[in-house]
């Protein structure tokens, strides 16, 4: 595990923009415009023809939203991005625009609830999936015996939803690039500051930029990065004709997410180690699912990232749901709600209640840890699981 790299971090400061002539502001401005005057008719038929470069009208290309995906790509290795109206906007125009009717998608490990709803949903139009979940040790064996003839896309998540477990990334770009697949990971949990797929052989990565990227919770968007040939397939293929785009505002909002993104994640990273560490020992704790913690992933966590954030999952020693639900409401500190990466700190359960998935059993607990301080919050978790 290796620390951020200060180039990202200045490219978070937009510290490597090149200064203009005279005065400018700090962050890009909110180009709140659905359409752009030409001065002549050729340049406007000119615009049309250049869409994804030109700003003729915001559903296709907006200078606010540019700059947002300007530095997302910088900070992700990537030749492009584009940016949408949320996480799964921007997961629903990458399948639409790389997958065809008769392909077939393989998700290996843990992947998002509405991800692998989104591919139900396409089984009506001839796309079929599957999920495997590979063993340690053996992860590229497992994910290489559930591909089919027809396997055109490989999706993973690493770190994985809810139990955040690691895949070996190098093998599985591999992998999908001699099947003729496509590699797509969803690099939320890791953000582009602490893992970097297209430098592992990924083609597309995916993120929710409502989570850290946004880091204060009041603003939804979404990103994919990969190269220029498959960003503009995207963006004729999905990212126009669907029209779940980023909004001048919401772009305007998570570019200053972005500048203070080095900062709260290295917090975040910290304290959400220190908390998951403490946890580890405690007696209502049955297990915790951090990646640092995880003995077993270790050569991984080390090769592959430079860092974790503050999100991990624990098993609590209880006899059942409500008990839980007891527990959770008596968390001072910790809210409860959906989603994470905010500089509140959050929990929620992430089991299944009935018992029916014995990989998230009932007494599951998701933790977002914010910036209230490691101390605070393991205070309050002692409290609530002490009485």
């Amino acid at each position: 595990m290796q620390g951020m790299d200060p180039q990202d971090e200045l490219i978070c400061l937009r510290a490597t923009d090149a200064p203009r002539e005279g005065a400018e502001p700090v962050l890009p401005p909110i180009v709140q415009a659905s359409l752009f005057r030409h001065a002549r008719t050729a340049d406007l038929l000119d615009g049309l023809a250049h869409e994804s470069r030109r700003t003729v009208y915001s559903r296709g290309t907006n200078s606010g939203v540019r700059a947002l995906e300007t530095s997302l790509a910088a900070l992700e290795r990537a030749e492009d991005c584009r940016c949408f109206g949320s996480g799964m906007a921007a997961i629903s125009a990458t399948l639409f625009a790389l997958l065809d009717s008769g392909d077939h998608i393989l998700f290996a490990g843990d992947i998002y609830g509405p991800t692998l709803q989104l591919a139900g949903e396409l089984t009506r139009f001839g796309v079929t999936h599957s999920q495997v979940f590979p063993q340690a040790g053996t992860a590229v064996r497992d994910i290489e015996s559930a591909l089919t003839p027809k396997t055109r896309m490989i999706f993973v998540e690493s770190p994985g939803t809810m139990l955040f477990g690691l895949l070996p990334l190098s093998e599985i770009a591999a992998l999908a690039r001699s099947h003729g697949a496509f590699a797509v990971i969803d690099n939320t949990v890791a953000t582009p500051l602490l893992q970097k797929p297209l430098s592992f052989g990924f083609d597309i990565a995916l993120h929710s930029c409502s989570k850290y990227i946004g880091g204060h919770s009041d603003v939804v968007g979404g990103a994919v990065t990969g190269s220029e040939a498959l960003i503009q397939r995207i963006f004729e293929r999905g990212y126009m004709l669907l029209g779940g785009i980023q909004a001048p505002l919401d772009a305007f909002l998570l570019t200053r997410g972005l500048m203070t993104l080095p900062a709260r994640l290295k917090q975040h990273s910290a304290d959400g180690e220190t908390v998951a560490r403490a946890l580890a020992g405690h007696p209502r704790i049955r297990r915790v699912f951090h990646p640092a913690l995880d003995d077993s992933a270790a050569s991984l966590f080390a090769a592959q990232m430079r860092g974790h954030s503050g999100l991990f999952s624990v098993e609590i020693d209880v006899p059942d749901f409500e008990r839980v639900c007891e527990i959770l409401d008596r968390l001072r500190l910790f809210g409860r709600a959906v989603s994470w990466g905010g500089v509140e700190s959050l929990a929620i359960p992430a089991g299944r209640r009935d018992g029916t998935d014995p990989r998230r059993p009932f007494n599951l607990v998701r933790l977002s840890v914010g910036l209230e301080g490691a101390g605070a919050l393991i205070d309050d978790l002692d409290q609530a699981l002490g009485q």
